[in-house]
């Protein structure tokens, strides 16, 4: 794990700058804080640069950027490749290996490049990765991200330029930088919690897409003209495995299941430096640390994150998990003070506007652990993976295509329309300012969108709009327009679909490379900490994709089999409760100890300065939300970061 940047301006002076460069390397030291090196080529105009933080191979013949033996590659990598040490095998065998100078997974991948080619290796490896790769013959640059997009790559757009790294923050130091804010994006990240990719919060700074590779060369350097391919697609991936379905009983699976999980994690705990495991007591993260304990020889180190509100606290569910697996459990408090003095950092730490409330409490756990370990495994990706959000068991229910179902929206549209046209519409009509502790401008707003959402022509166009923090959030940023995702028709068509795979297909290409993963990264890198996702090997992703709803949510619950793969390790007892995720009693910190940070953002004067979102929504839903309206909670809060972001950007 590492950070990586480069330029690449064959006719530009930028790649020959060493102040640029350098202020580049500043940039993502905090990604790689244990060596670093630039190299770059001064007659081509390409410059890489490499931060590294040393997992594998800790002496300099892992270092990077590196060379391949040949002369022909160059290579600047971000990530781990899990099943290295197959594809050292396979060269050797093939008699395709090189003289090895060392043991890392970076000399393996450059090996392969010049075996295989980049796509047919990266086809052939188990991990996740940023990679630029320049080839001194084509005189190209290959830009590569991971199938999930675990790693991130940014690209900025200079004119005949690029830059590319790990963090917008190291594409601010390059001198054709102008920082314009693209208010399509900003909507988005109302609308979602997060930007999806390619956009980002700025103009001309995109996303590469997960599973991509992207080929530039002088006269192909913008997204209308480089070459893309792409060496994974998820969506094919699930045409594919539906096609071809498990067929085998329940019990076959959780074999199966709990043998793809086991080499996926024993793969991911080689390490040349101490690693451990995020426990927060459910199902996910338990079956992780369950099977790295299995593994080890020695205890291995957990570590969780609790609040002093029990509502929200599972600090006491992962010390009993902890203590029954016999770990060496670590654990750590978050109060709303803390919070406060936390939450002015995270636009640094993210670099664009980020919303997801659990960001606050994984940057702290990151922090803590990186006390003990250099690694930490997480339970990410099962939700997705086996239908584990309720969300998408509460549309299956609403959508089941049964007359009782159809009947219950029908009547459900009924309702809202009943309250608007019987009790917002007379509330208005004579001046009243509440409706309890809504105003009738922000309860009509309210219930406008959930008729919307009732109104919807398919089960994921009626998902998409549910469980968006608001579905009209352009309506906050002058200059935009709803969008929704680009995948949503495409996977809405797939009839053989059931539900729970539509609704859980759209999160896998969407919400978690846009959402969890990121959060995770900048949270875990800012503190020079690798995660790795074990539920994220391919094998297990195809299995998963395979799985039909019955052997998912077998025993009638969600995520069925990974709770009966669980049960093996965990008494269920310990585990078996509620979910509650990983977030922040974000309601009563806002009225608390944030609030007079949010009446600072919300102010008129700010709101003027920032110039970007609409001064009277904001009020609308923040009056609402001190009026006692909590259902306004995850928007305020939203809306709150993302002022703090555009805040501090109009100060830089």
């Amino acid at each position: 794990m590492c950070g990586i940047a480069g330029i690449f301006g064959p006719d530009a002076a930028s790649p020959r700058d060493p102040a640029v460069l350098a202020a580049m390397d500043r940039a993502i030291h905090h990604r790689g804080p244990d060596a670093g090196d630039i190299w770059r080529d001064e007659a081509a105009g390409v410059a890489f640069i490499h931060r590294r933080l040393a997992i594998l191979d800790l002496t300099p013949a892992g270092a990077q950027p590196m060379h391949s033996p040949c002369g022909r590659f160059v290579i600047t990598y971000n990530g781990e490749i899990y099943n290295y040490l197959d594809l050292r095998r396979e060269l050797e065998e093939e008699g395709k290996a090189p003289a090895w100078r060392g043991h890392s997974d970076t000399e393996v991948l450059l090996a392969g490049v010049v075996a295989w080619g980049l796509a047919e290796t990266l086809k052939r490896a188990t991990g996740m990765f940023a990679i630029a790769l320049w080839d001194r013959e084509k005189r190209t640059l290959t830009l590569a991200r991971d199938r999930f997009g675990e790693k991130p790559l940014h690209v900025g757009l200079f004119g005949g330029e690029i830059a590319f790294a790990s963090e917008i923050k190291a594409l601010k130091a390059h001198p054709g930088w102008h920082g314009r804010v693209d208010r399509q994006a900003i909507a988005q990240c109302l609308r979602h919690g997060y930007i999806p990719a390619p956009r980002t919060a700025f103009e001309d700074v995109v996303k590469i897409a997960p599973g991509a590779c992207v080929e530039l060369s002088p006269g192909r350097m913008t997204p209308g003209t480089w070459r893309e391919t792409r060496f994974w697609d998820t969506l094919g991936e699930a045409r594919t495995a539906r096609a071809n379905r498990f067929s085998g009983s329940e019990a076959e699976a959780v074999d199966q299941l709990d043998s793809l999980l086991r080499e996926s994690v024993a793969r991911q705990m080689i390490s040349d430096v101490p690693l451990g495991a995020f426990l927060s007591g459910g199902i996910d993260s338990s079956t992780i640390a369950a099977m790295m304990q299995s593994l080890s020889a020695t205890p291995v180190e957990t570590f969780s994150l609790g609040f002093h509100d029990k509502s929200t606290n599972e600090a006491e569910f992962a010390r009993s998990v902890a203590g029954h697996l016999g770990t060496r459990h670590n654990e750590i408090y978050l109060s709303g003070e803390e919070a406060r003095d936390l939450v002015v950092q995270m636009p640094d730490v993210y670099d664009e506007p980020f919303t997801d409330q659990s960001q606050l409490p994984t940057y702290m756990v990151a922090r803590f652990a990186r006390t003990r370990v250099t690694v930490s495994l997480s339970g990410d990706a099962a939700d997705e993976l086996f239908a584990g959000y309720g969300r998408y068991h509460s549309i299956a229910r609403q959508w089941s295509g049964s007359p009782g179902a159809r009947i219950g929206r029908l009547a459900r549209r009924a309702y809202v329309s009943a309250q608007l046209a019987g009790l917002v519409a007379p509330a208005e009509r004579f001046g009243w300012s509440r409706i309890g502790s809504r105003s009738p401008a922000g309860m009509r707003f309210r219930l406008e969108e959930k008729l919307a959402g009732l109104s919807a022509d398919t089960a994921l166009a009626a998902y998409e709009r549910k469980f968006t923090l608001l579905d009209t959030a352009h309506r906050l940023v002058e200059g935009s327009h709803r969008e929704t995702h680009p995948l949503l028709e495409t996977v809405a068509a797939e009839r053989d679909w059931s539900v729970l795979e539509q609704a859980s297909m759209l999160d896998l290409a969407h919400y978690l490379p846009d959402d969890i993963l990121v959060k995770v990264d900048r949270a875990a890198m800012a503190h020079a900490l690798e995660t790795r996702v074990p539920f994220l090997d391919p094998a297990i992703v195809r299995f998963a994709l395979s799985l039909p709803d019955r052997i998912r949510t077998m025993g009638g619950e969600r995520k069925g089999i990974l709770r009966a793969v669980l049960g093996r390790y965990v008494p269920r007892d310990l585990w078996d409760r509620p979910k509650r995720g990983f977030g922040i009693p974000c309601a009563d910190w806002l009225k608390g100890p944030l609030r007079p940070l949010a009446e600072d953002m919300f102010s008129s004067a700010e709101i003027a300065r920032v110039g970007i979102l609409d001064e009277s929504l904001v009020r609308l839903f923040w009056d609402d939300f001190l009026a006692g309206d909590r259902r306004r909670a995850n928007i305020v809060w939203a809306m709150f970061v993302v002022q703090l972001y555009l805040s501090r950007q109009k100060d830089a």
